[in-house]
């Protein structure tokens, strides 16, 4: 498994296209292979999305 990569703030949540868990990478979409250059766009709305969220 590679490092998780500095650049990519939206590894703080999962990702709702392959499933990866929160500082995981994205997989390719057959699952076989790590995105290792980007994420998946759906992750980073998901994490705008949750970093516009109020907090309690």
């Amino acid at each position: 498994m590679p490092e998780r990569p500095a650049h990519f703030p939206a590894l703080a949540v999962a990702c709702p296209s392959c499933g990866s868990a929160p500082g995981v990478l994205c997989t390719s979409h057959s699952g076989t292979r790590v995105r290792r250059n980007d994420v998946h766009q759906t992750r980073t709305a998901a994490h705008a999305a949750a970093r516009q969220a109020p907090t309690p």
